[in-house]
């Protein structure tokens, strides 16, 4: 489902309606497939800053075109795991950049919840080096930010290190790059309880994206955002309002280069068995409201494949980059 339009929508607005599947294709930027733009003239017409050439069309580009910063939180589960084994982790990368060629991409892989490794095991790896409790978990292969929630992850599996470091994120512009995405997406999230939305506001606060931080470098100021946040769950209590404002806040507070993405298990009512091997999903409308608070956004099904509704985001920020304008 998506919500869309120039001004945020407010919570429950019922504009969000069915996505699009006709997405699923390969589509040479700037097309947009899926995607619906206010037609009032009395909407507000979008501001245009300093234009640049990115790519080999040459696009002319507003404030935070040619760059993409895309934050994946997915919880591990069966159905999410063949999900992301099978279709993301090889097509969704060479999609999103034919939609945005030339521009500058950067992946973040976040555990759905931390620590990702044996979480009794965390005081005694940090300082003794072993974890009777699990003695089989090699602490000395691991790091701080290993136990930090919203860290990116580096580990397919103890046995396999995906990223070498001490970077926490992939840019794909790198040689490796598609092969690490395939290790990272290939290993679901190391994780196994519910929570995508606290993992992704700490992996984009000042705290982890500092220079000091476990993401350092990651997010950029002149990037677009996209959220990505796969959940069987619902994102727990809290006001949709402050949780959306705290995402925006890593644009300065502005809430249009910022296009969030959930993908949720069907099933809203708590009383019935779940609509996708496990279950309840967002019985609270909590993942719906934080993604209607923003110009747009897109809701998905967790029982259907996950790329058209991304892509869906990503022909959205094509679309508004490629006619020069961003919604006020």
């Amino acid at each position: 489902m998506i919500a869309c339009g120039l001004e945020p929508q407010t919570t429950g607005d019922e504009s969000i309606t069915g996505v699009d599947d006709t997405s699923t294709g390969d589509i040479a930027a700037p097309t947009v497939t899926g995607v619906s733009l206010s037609s009032d003239p009395s909407a507000p017409a979008g501001t245009t800053g300093p234009v640049q050439d990115v790519g080999p069309d040459d696009w002319d580009l507003p404030p935070y075109c040619g760059a993409l910063d895309i934050v994946f939180t997915v919880e591990q589960t069966s159905n999410t795991q063949i999900e992301m084994a099978y279709h993301l982790a090889d097509e969704l990368p060479i999609a999103i950049a034919q939609r945005l060629p030339g521009w500058s991409l950067h992946y973040l892989h976040v555990p759905g919840t931390s620590p990702a490794y044996a979480p009794q095991c965390e005081t005694d790896c940090l300082e003794s080096g072993f974890c009777p409790e699990s003695p089989l978990l090699a602490c000395e292969k691991l790091e701080p930010c290993d136990w930090v929630t919203g860290a990116g992850l580096l580990w397919r599996a103890l046995d396999e290190k995906c990223i070498p470091g001490p970077r926490r994120w992939i840019d794909a512009d790198e040689e490796d790059a598609a092969a690490i995405i395939h290790c990272l997406w290939k290993s679901g999230t190391n994780s196994g309880v519910w929570g995508a939305l606290q993992p992704t506001l700490a992996a984009v606060s000042p705290e982890l994206t500092g220079p000091d931080g476990c993401n350092a470098g990651f997010l950029r100021d002149d990037a677009w955002l996209l959220p990505i946040l796969v959940s069987h769950g619902h994102p727990g209590d809290g006001d949709p309002v402050k949780w959306a404002a705290k995402l925006a806040a890593s644009k300065a507070g502005d809430m249009n280069p910022v296009v969030p993405v959930a993908i949720l298990d069907p099933q809203t009512d708590p009383g019935n068995p779940p609509g996708c091997q496990e279950g309840p999903g967002d019985y609270t409308g909590g993942y719906h409201d934080i993604v209607a608070q923003f110009p747009f956004g897109v809701v998905g099904d967790l029982c259907e494949p996950f790329t058209p509704p991304i892509l869906e985001a990503v022909d959205y920020i094509a679309h508004v980059c490629k006619v020069g304008e961003i919604p006020d």
